[in-house]
């Protein structure tokens, strides 16, 4: 699979609740050091919107006016970030979760780097 594959799928929680749509994945260099000396990327993460699918611009997360990034939120709804090992399967076009909705992190919540 690819990893453009994913945009869009819909995931379902553990519970068989409709989470949302796949909007960005987070990789990790952090793999096998490659023949270019670089370390290959592994996904870390799913990044998932309630409401819709939709490009992401960073207004999500905690960059740009307050303002702003409210508006973005009254958009999008929820934004999650969830580790690639609560993914139990991606079966027929959606994403299964081994992860119920309150165990989700907020995108926001991630560490600022």
């Amino acid at each position: 699979m690819r990893l453009n594959d994913l945009l869009g799928l819909r995931v379902i929680d553990a519970d068989g609740d409709d989470v949302g749509g796949v909007a960005d994945v987070r990789l990790v260099q952090d793999g096998p050091l490659l023949v270019s000396m670089q370390r290959a990327l592994r996904v870390d993460g799913l990044i998932v919107v309630e409401n819709r699918v939709t490009r992401l611009f960073g207004y999500e997360r905690h960059v740009g006016p307050a303002l702003l990034r409210r508006l973005v939120h009254a958009r999008l709804g929820e934004v999650w970030y969830l580790p690639w090992a609560n993914v139990d399967e991606i079966v027929d076009g959606v994403v299964r979760l081994a992860s119920k909705r309150a165990d989700f992190r907020r995108l926001e919540e991630l560490a600022r780097y």
